[in-house]
């Protein structure tokens, strides 16, 4: 498949042999389906296709760009979790937001089933079912279908540190993974050693325990809110357990293992006091380093895309959005590269890079009752299916739903 020497296309005709040429418009659609990963690669072929392809730069329109950008698999809602009470124990909700035009799926929020007393975490949405995990309750799990009201509350609640929940698209069913500490007490010191353990929804019954080698994430308690991501039965986490060691940890849900990759340079990222964000665009993890410019002029973000796990030189800045007044934390992308945020009244808003302005989301109570730094944009599609196990997860499709 070639577009790049017209010399050979014409000495082909005269000769009347096969042609392995194609015209530039079927070399375009037919790199217009690759991700990003083969179109880094193919723009080394020749100069015609390193000028269709492009560079990584977010607001160029561009292959590349597009690739990178747009959403393939859209869900049909997103959820809007926000907390409404400051007093405990505390009332989380969730609104229903239409994926396409941002307006209200309900006219009513829907209360969290589970009030905690120092804070609840949703640390995983997954298609149509949330996991909420209580980490100051003793470590309660549960899983929760918003449309049926169904609510499970997992076994065996122990000190967990970090939870994730994913499909297992190989086995047909939704597990929970969960990190705890287990002290040694063989001598001569005693320790703490972190273990894994998954339970899966459709067999039920107790924990299973996971062999480990490697490293394993970091805790994600009710503050450490935009520090894991969710894609295509992979949950992700930034973790920093030392300066100059900055990492994703990734678990695959089927596969039942952990891998790693490292972070960019902090000469190149910027110093480690900086906050990242991680959320997934469209197939990538991406992180959103949060630069805390001055009491005046706001915060400004750094956007880079890992576009091939394990490769630290995939690492790409596509983006940076210089110092915004009134903008205080990255919340996930919409469906064209949209940055969802929230402001600093706590009100959901998205930044629209190419025009450079700030819309907010009109939500039928989001000016009511709500407590700053609590917004989180999940991806959601409705599911009648029960959570209670069974067989009935057989057409069930593994969207990509993350924190965004």
């Amino acid at each position: 498949m070639r577009s790049c020497n017209n010399h050979q296309l014409s000495s082909t005709i005269e000769t009347n042999q096969p042609t392995t040429f194609l015209p530039e418009d079927v070399v375009l659609k037919i790199l217009s389906r690759l991700p990003p990963k083969s179109l880094l690669r193919f723009r080394s072929v020749c100069k015609s296709w390193l000028s269709l392809i492009g560079t990584p730069n977010y607001v160029s329109k561009n292959l590349l760009n597009h690739s990178i950008l747009t959403t393939a698999a859209a869900p049909h809602h997103l959820l809007l979790v926000k907390r409404t009470t400051a007093s405990i124990p505390r009332t989380d909700t969730c609104s229903f937001l239409s994926y396409q035009t941002l307006s209200s799926a309900s006219q009513t929020p829907q209360n969290i089933p589970i009030r905690s007393t120092r804070g609840l975490s949703i640390v995983g949405s997954c298609n149509g079912l949330l996991c909420l995990f209580d980490y100051f309750a003793g470590g309660d799990i549960f899983v929760w279908n918003p449309a049926t009201s169904e609510l499970k509350a997992l076994p065996g609640a122990s000190r967990a540190d970090t939870v994730s929940f994913g499909f297992d698209h190989k086995r047909n069913e939704f597990k929970v993974m969960r990190i705890r500490y287990v002290m040694d007490r063989e001598p001569p010191v005693l320790s703490l050693n972190r273990v894994a353990d998954v339970y899966s929804l459709r067999s039920g019954g107790s924990w299973r325990n996971l062999t480990v080698d490697g490293e394993v994430p970091d805790s994600n308690t009710p503050n450490s809110r935009c520090r894991w991501a969710y894609a295509y039965g992979v949950c992700f986490w930034w973790t920093s357990r030392r300066a100059e060691d900055e990492k994703i940890i990734a678990f695959d849900v089927s596969e039942e293992v952990f891998r790693t990759t490292p972070l960019p340079d902090a000469s190149v990222l910027g110093r480690r006091s900086y906050v990242r964000a991680l959320t997934v665009l469209n197939e990538s993890v991406a992180m959103l380093v949060v630069r805390n410019e001055s009491k005046w002029e706001g915060k400004s973000f750094d956007l880079w895309v890992l576009l091939e796990f394990g490769v630290k030189e995939s690492w790409t800045q596509l983006l940076r959005i210089e110092a915004f007044p009134g903008l205080e934390w990255p919340l996930g992308f919409w469906k064209n590269g949209e940055l969802f945020m929230e402001n600093h009244e706590g009100q959901l808003v998205y930044y629209d890079p190419f025009t450079n302005t700030v819309t907010k989301v009109e939500v039928g109570d989001n000016d009511i009752d709500r407590v700053k730094e609590s917004l989180q944009v999940l991806a959601y599609t409705p599911t009648s299916h029960s959570i209670h196990g069974g067989r009935d997860y057989a057409f069930i499709v593994d969207n990509n739903n993350n924190n965004w």
